[in-house]
């Protein structure tokens, strides 16, 4: 979707979403985008009393009356049914990162499953966004640098464990997990 096409999306007053990951770069400016179209929004942190890490979210114009933060831990589907209460969608974007690729991938593809049971389990929720970094597809040893990206390609998962690119291989297989469930 195009930011011309964005601009002029309808209004989302009334409506609440929930974003995972909400104080991460790319989920912070889902939130600013979200607050300023009206939506409430959920946002998923993983400690809504640290005022220093959520200060940029606190300060977003519509943040006082439209911005709710839940601790939440992807590894508990509870805690993810209660952030989800009364949304009607959710952009999946929080994703653990850290050097160890084993306390990274098993966390972002057991949370990912959660957030897909979660969400079923809340049954208001019409929509879930899967969001990541074009590494997610374009890690392929393969793909030619004139080939094109879409939705039917994915990193190559051997390749990006024999080449330590931890992060990557999480995203891909993040975004995998709904499909295995």
């Amino acid at each position: 979707m195009g930011i011309d096409r964005v601009n002029t999306a309808a209004t989302g007053r009334g409506r609440t979403v929930c974003v995972t990951g909400a104080g991460g770069f790319i989920a912070s400016w889902l939130v600013k985008l979200l607050l300023e179209k009206g939506y409430a929004v959920h946002g998923t942190v993983r400690n809504p009393d640290d005022m220093t890490r959520n200060a940029h979210l606190r300060a977003l114009e519509g943040a006082t009356n439209r911005l709710t933060l839940f601790r939440v831990d992807l590894l508990d589907k509870k805690s993810l049914v209660a952030a989800f209460q009364g949304c009607e969608g959710v952009f999946h974007t929080a994703c653990p990162v850290t050097n160890d690729p084993e306390k990274m991938i098993e966390p972002a593809v057991n949370g990912t499953r959660n957030l897909i049971n979660a969400a079923a389990e809340v049954g208001s929720i019409r929509c879930v966004v899967m969001m990541s970094s074009i590494g997610a597809v374009y890690m392929d040893p393969r793909r030619t640098l004139d080939g094109k990206a879409d939705e039917t390609c994915w990193s190559d998962l051997e390749f990006c464990k024999n080449t330590k690119v931890s992060l990557i291989n999480s995203h891909s297989c993040m975004l995998e997990a709904p499909y295995t469930c």
